[in-house]
């Protein structure tokens, strides 16, 4: 049984690459021809998916070994303890709150996977509460995914840009001129499925309570936080001063804030890069003081997401652990045990993120859904229903938002010989994306939420199908509302 939780989805993942394998021996590629997919190619693109996404790994180790080091730290288990005796009283309120506020954010700032970094506090928080883990991966995974999928200034690379990295919207992606018509359907989706989601939770919370589910906490770990002796026995600390921690924190979020929200393509605001250039032009005689005493490849606020995503997130992180060092004044040993311990947690979701990926190398590189596609619009013309199932599809093999739109949006864009209903399209695509990483196998942030908190999928897929469905439904009624618009 055990087994059974641990690889299940491994197993699934690895279906699905089966079922590639299998489609690449029907389906011509990229080429014109069937080009099978050999076993041995699968493995090699496995290990391509590391060099590929290598700061993806690296990004989730890290997160993993914060919350690690966090655990030394007294001041954060101090933290937890206090919130969570706070809102004792009002937990479901807390539920509440939490899931709106990781909606909000992804929807007005379209982190997203980003927001990874503040999530395992939370967790920790509802399950000092005796909510369980299905819980808490509502409020906070599919809470962002719902932001997502009501997402007003969500924001992708354009693949379309050969020369310079610059962002657009799922609107501007299609080939509206704006990224205001969309709005209503959007605010209005966002309202749907944070609402649905908030009834759902609060309605498992209460089978709990009732005991007609049980309550699927289990083993205490990294996000569960508690001070232990050699015996195993929880010691009770006394709270101690969390401001600083805190306002660190807050800080934390504000730089990620201000670095990926691309200001300039979303509101043409050129502010930051004025004034970046203006400080990486600074000089006293000969020696230029920003490139030489912090960096030349940090740009200006809004265009951190050209780096790598997770390259200045890494680099937030270790800066913190640093100050935190000394403003918590902990040990250095024991931070770098708390690391190591926090990030070897995240092997495992990392092996499975990685296989992820490597759906999404495996289906780019022979590009037989480039010619599903094609087919698609010579058969059936331009039926949402069908580009629907290709999306849905398309969200699972491709992994990444860039490469979902890259790879599947623009050439069914490209595939319409009617460009009237791109307003559709747009909040289909957008919505459609944010629906399969709420129950996906290839989802990155449920990978890793199910990978560390031990969820089966299969638990998951039963406790969650519900809210999918009814969340399907309020989309294509949305969608059929912005078709008479």
């Amino acid at each position: 049984m055990k087994t059974r939780k641990k690889y299940g989805l491994f197993k699934v993942l690895l279906v699905c690459l089966l079922l590639i394998v299998v489609a690449t021996y029907f389906i011509k590629g990229r080429e014109g021809s069937v080009s099978y997919l050999a076993i041995g190619d699968v493995v090699m693109d496995y290990i391509q998916s590391f060099y590929y996404f290598f700061d993806t790994a690296v990004f989730i180790a890290v997160v993993g070994g914060l919350y690690g080091a966090l655990n030394k730290v007294p001041s954060y288990r101090s933290l937890v303890r206090k919130t969570a005796s706070l809102v004792a009283e009002k937990k479901q309120l807390f539920v509440i709150v939490v899931t709106v506020a990781f909606a909000l954010l992804s929807s007005l700032t379209g982190l997203n996977v980003l927001l990874l970094i503040f999530i395992p506090f939370v967790i920790s928080v509802i399950l000092l509460l005796g909510y369980d883990k299905l819980v808490a991966l509502s409020s906070t995974v599919v809470a962002v995914m719902a932001g997502f999928i009501g997402g007003i200034f969500v924001t992708l690379k354009d693949s379309s840009s050969q020369y310079s990295v610059s962002y657009v919207t799922f609107d501007k992606l299609v080939g509206l001129k704006s990224n205001w018509g969309c709005v209503f359907p959007k605010v209005l989706l966002l309202v749907i499925a944070v609402g649905l989601l908030i009834f759902y939770v609060i309605n498992h919370i209460k089978k709990i309570e009732d005991g007609e589910e049980k309550n699927l906490l289990g083993r205490r770990d990294v996000f569960y936080v508690v001070k232990k002796d050699k015996s195993g026995k929880v010691i009770k600390e006394e709270d101690t001063k969390v401001w600083p921690f805190l306002l660190m924190a807050c800080v934390l979020f504000v730089l990620l804030v201000l670095g990926f929200m691309p200001w300039n393509d979303l509101f043409g605001l050129t502010n930051f890069d004025k004034f970046h250039t203006w400080l990486t032009g600074l000089k006293i005689g000969n020696y230029e003081v920003y490139n030489s005493l912090i960096s030349s490849n940090i740009g200006a606020f809004g265009t951190w997401g050209s780096l790598g995503s997770y390259m200045m997130p890494i680099v937030l992180i270790v800066l913190f652990m640093v100050v935190l060092k000394f403003v918590a004044k902990v040990k250095f040993a024991d931070l770098l045990d708390g690391f190591v311990y926090g990030a070897k947690k995240m092997i495992p979701a990392i092996a499975l993120v990685m296989l992820a990926y490597t759906l999404l190398v495996c289906v780019y590189n022979n590009g037989f859904m480039e010619t599903v596609i094609t087919n698609a619009g010579k058969s059936f013309g331009d039926n949402v229903i069908v580009h629907t199932l290709i999306t849905i599809v398309g969200s699972i093999t491709n992994v990444d938002v860039y490469y979902t739109s890259a790879g599947i949006v623009s050439p069914i864009v490209s595939s319409l010989t009617n460009k009237a209903n791109l307003s559709v399209y747009t909040v289909m695509f957008q919505s459609i994306y944010g629906l399969v990483q709420i129950c996906g196998p290839t989802s990155i942030l449920l990978v890793i939420g199910l990978s560390y908190l031990e969820v089966p999928y299969s638990k998951w897929l039963k406790y969650i199908w519900r809210y999918v469905l009814g969340l399907l439904i309020s989309i294509i009624v949305v969608l059929m509302i912005v078709s008479l618009l």
